[in-house]
């Protein structure tokens, strides 16, 4: 039996042919690196950066009256009670006592007439008065003598010591005595009746305030002769106007479709025409349906709770009508957002900042809670835009696009 040798150059050469472990190259390390960074950069855009579609509210500062507005309307400033003030007397304007925008009192001295020739009157008049008193006292002093002159009289008359024509004449005596008396007791009357009518005309120059309120305006000059209203009035001869601040309010239309929003007492804030910066605290005083026929508009009268002397009748006026009472003490403006921005985070309070356009989240703190708006006392400032309702998976850094 023949064997089959295989040469040994054959097996050697099957040890050579067994396939040997391939060194990896720098240039395939360089293809793992951008694969992982290209994978990472994937899973990093789909987790982190997905982008996400969202409606901003803004961080304002208001007014907390701004915060309980239900609706707002254009009015006018008017006064119930105003009066056109003209002298009673004929004479020479010589002082203005007030200035336009000038508080006054019932009874308070506006203006006042050239008075020497009635102050003269007067005291001639105070003059007579006095003689006529003394008058009377020298009447009363003689009265007391010729009573008791015409009672001794009369005994002796009765005792036989004094004849009747004696008596008679102290009986005539004591009779021009009473006259005296009653002739000085009339004189007076008739001069202080006198004085009086002085002093009335004294009175008249001066233009007093027939009750308290502003000086509107003032409607002469110093120098000028005035004379009293004519009997159908007019202003022709009026010195100075004045309204009745208690009477100031503001008329307004209100749309029948809102004035079931509308009651009497209801607060209300008002801002005039000028005075933009500021708002004044008042409540609807009346309501009343327009006059027109068929017209669906009422009339609403909001009465101011506070008087500033630079409310002026006629002035342009806006009313808000407020759900909430506002006191003074929380009448500070508040910076306040939607509450809708605000969402629970660890340890209290965030919002989502939209801050080229990505998603910040800021930790705030909030204060007071309004209707629909939310208190901000930190974390973020006024003007802020920040996602209303953040959707689910927002997260800090995420992609933002705003809807306009």
């Amino acid at each position: 039996m023949t064997s089959e040798v295989l040469p040994k150059n054959k097996i050697g050469n099957a040890s050579a042919h067994k396939p040997a472990h391939r060194r990896i190259q720098p240039m395939d390390w360089a293809m793992i690196v951008s694969i992982s960074v290209i994978l990472g950069i994937f899973v990093y855009t789909s987790m982190f950066t997905r982008e996400f579609t969202v409606n901003v509210v803004s961080v304002v500062q208001e007014y907390p009256y701004q915060i309980y507005t239900r609706f707002s309307t254009a009015g006018v400033v008017a006064a119930k009670r105003r009066v056109d003030i003209a002298a009673k007397t004929t004479g020479q304007l010589v002082e203005f006592a007030v200035e336009e925008g000038s508080l006054v009192t019932k009874g308070q001295v506006i203006a006042r007439l050239e008075s020497a020739d009635a102050a003269a009157q007067r005291d001639q008049i105070e003059a007579k008065l006095k003689l006529a008193v003394a008058n009377l006292e020298h009447a009363r002093v003689d009265l007391a003598e010729e009573s008791l002159n015409v009672e001794r009289y009369k005994k002796l008359f009765e005792m036989g010591s004094v004849s009747r024509a004696e008596y008679k004449a102290a009986e005539g005596r004591y009779r021009k005595a009473l006259s005296a008396v009653d002739a000085a007791e009339a004189s007076i009357k008739a001069e202080s009746a006198a004085l009086r009518g002085a002093e009335v005309a004294l009175e008249y120059t001066q233009i007093k305030a027939p009750f308290s309120g502003v000086v509107l305006s003032l409607n002469a000059e110093v120098g000028d002769v005035v004379t009293p209203l004519g009997p159908a009035g007019g202003s022709d001869s009026s010195v100075a106007t004045v309204v009745d601040v208690s009477s100031f309010s503001v008329e307004v239309t209100v749309p029948g479709a809102r004035i079931g929003e509308v009651q009497r007492g209801q607060p209300c804030a008002i801002v005039i025409d000028g005075l933009l910066d500021e708002h004044f605290m008042g409540e609807v005083s009346s309501i009343e349906p327009r006059a027109e026929k068929g017209n669906a508009d009422f009339t609403v009268k909001v009465r101011f709770l506070e008087y500033d002397p630079r409310i002026r009748p006629d002035a342009a006026a806006r009313v808000s009508f407020l759900s909430h009472p506002v006191s003074r003490d929380d009448d500070a403006p508040r910076m306040v957002v939607h509450k809708s921005a605000v969402v629970t985070v660890p340890g209290g309070y965030g919002v989502y900042l939209v801050k080229d356009d990505r998603a910040v989240l800021k930790k705030v703190r909030i204060g007071k809670r309004f209707d629909n708006r939310v208190e901000i006392l930190g974390g973020v400032s006024v003007g802020d835009m920040l996602v209303a309702n953040p959707p689910e998976g927002l997260k800090n850094g995420s992609r933002l696009m705003v809807n306009i």
